[in-house]
């Protein structure tokens, strides 16, 4: 296999997991309140929306979906723990932005 065909195929692998994690993330910050959940504040859940949706190369679910893959693992639950990593990078990002107010 050539160099470009290798770039090709990872690119695609990395595009099409990028996509299901998107859609994952969609789906678990979903306004819709599932049974036996407590209501979400609203304006919350916009901020986590707006933090963890919409952009982003997505290397960190890559990884672990790939890697559970390696250990012939997959499916809906590779997905979620994709997104949760997904989710507590976008936090770090957040958090990281927020003023230091420790004095």
């Amino acid at each position: 296999m050539t160099e470009r065909a290798t770039a090709h195929l990872f690119r695609s692998r990395l595009d099409e997991v990028a996509a299901a994690t998107e859609s994952m993330l969609d789906t678990l910050l979903s306004p819709l309140v599932r049974p036996g959940e407590i209501e979400r504040p609203a304006r919350l859940l916009e901020s986590m929306r707006y933090a963890s949706l919409g952009g982003g190369k997505r290397l960190r679910p890559f990884l672990v979906v790939e890697s559970a893959r390696l250990f012939g693992a997959g499916g809906e639950g590779v997905l979620r723990a994709a997104a949760a990593l997904e989710m507590v990078h976008c936090y770090s990002l957040v958090h990281d932005d927020l003023p230091a107010m420790d004095d």
